[in-house]
């Protein structure tokens, strides 16, 4: 289907492939065990997957699949299986530069050093790519709230990616509702789509707070900008509507990921409600800060309408931070019952939600040790290894005569 890929330098089907280059610079066995351990011998003699990462829209984007897809290539790197390297267009979103890297760019950079995979981690793909193409689509959010994303990312959507993505060897999501959902959003065969389960990074689950979380009300956090289908309205509502006599009624709510300029409807709303002084709206704040700002937080709030994944009520999770989130999307086969789930519709089941957590000790107990540990169900190495092996299916399935 895709033709032979022998021009690359790291693959073969034969005994003897070039070794990589290990990080103290010697060219066979790592140091440490000696040269004649036959299993050294046989790990060095396995073929090695080479494997070009386009990090364009990658680089572009802080969070979500930018964060993926620079977890992932760091895990790659460790593992032995596999060689990538990095191709990138543009670093910044200009239109004229995005089509040349997606016409002609994209494909010089494979044909000067070709790979034997092609993975695209940001949905988009470059056009005349020679090798097979793995792609990750994290999930269909612009078909559903196409309000949340700018005009030319719907035209590429409705235009460009049906073709692109059934013209790859395999599309990659991050859960099982998040490949059903990409399936039927672009007519993709089934056996084309691999869910594949993201992972949380290692800051979070190897933080110890600097002091215990506040018991009964304090501060909840939203996480991440408010576009429309993250459903900051009903927390406010829930938060405008709590009971004077609750803990709720005397919480206050921090915004990551915003800044309040940038979300004047939202501006609007909170000063209608009465909640200017209960509302802090914290900007993009620092990566190397966030297992601190939510281990600070005495709940996170999730009440997403439409998710591929979920990282931050994951993120959460790990620094013991009880979560409450919606039951719609893949959030409830990602955490599973370590969060409380509610009708993200339905601002009183949400307030409810959160009044047990701030009132009651035994739901944030429970929650803090649940979300612990479900939140080490995800690690990016575990991702890694499922990832190559979706490589060596792809290269599998391409070696064989159509």
């Amino acid at each position: 289907m895709f033709g032979a890929t022998s021009q690359s330098p790291f693959f073969s089907r034969g005994l003897l492939v070039r070794a990589p280059r290990s990080r103290r610079g010697d060219r066979g066995p790592p140091q440490g065990r000696g040269r004649s351990d036959p299993w050294l011998k046989l790990r060095w003699a396995m073929p090695l997957t080479s494997v070009a990462f386009d990090m364009t829209f990658a680089n572009r984007n802080q969070g979500g699949s930018g964060a993926y897809a620079r977890s992932l290539l760091a895990s790659l790197r460790e593992r032995d299986e596999t060689v990538p390297w990095v191709i990138a267009g543009p670093r910044r979103s200009n239109f004229v530069g995005t089509i040349r890297w997606l016409v002609r760019g994209g494909g010089k950079a494979v044909a000067e050093k070709p790979p034997d995979i092609l993975h695209c981690p940001s949905f988009v793909t470059p056009w005349a790519i020679k090798v097979p193409v793995v792609v990750t689509v994290h999930d269909a959010a612009s078909k559903h709230f196409p309000g949340d994303h700018p005009l030319e990312w719907r035209v590429y959507v409705d235009a460009f990616m049906p073709r692109r993505l059934r013209a790859a060897a395999r599309v990659i999501t991050g859960s099982e509702f998040g490949r059903r959902e990409v399936i039927e959003a672009f007519g993709l065969k089934p056996d084309r789509v691999v869910a594949v389960p993201y992972g949380v990074d290692s800051r979070f689950l190897n933080f110890s707070p600097s002091r215990p979380p506040t018991e009964g009300g304090g501060t909840l956090l939203f996480p991440g900008a408010p576009i429309g289908r993250k459903n900051l309205d009903s927390v406010l509502r829930c938060m405008a509507a709590a009971n004077q006599d609750s803990l709720l009624a005397r919480t206050t709510l921090d915004i990551s990921g915003a800044r309040e300029e940038d979300f004047p409807s939202y501006s609007k709303l909170v000063h209608a409600l009465g909640l200017r002084s209960r509302v802090r709206w914290l900007g993009q704040a620092p990566h190397s800060e966030m297992p601190s700002l939510f281990a600070s937080a005495s709940a996170v709030v999730y009440p997403s309408l439409y998710e591929g994944f979920g990282f931050p009520p994951l993120e959460a999770m790990a620094v013991g931070t009880p979560v409450v989130a919606s039951d719609r999307g893949s959030l409830p086969e990602v955490l599973g019952d370590a969060a409380l789930l509610i009708d993200p519709t339905d601002p009183r089941a949400l307030g409810e939600a959160l009044e047990a957590v701030l009132s009651r000790p035994e739901v944030r107990g429970r929650l803090r040790s649940s979300g612990a540990r479900q939140a080490r169900l995800y690690t990016w190495d575990k991702c890694a290894q499922r990832t190559t092996e979706v490589y060596k299916e792809v290269l599998a399935a391409a070696a064989v005569p159509s």
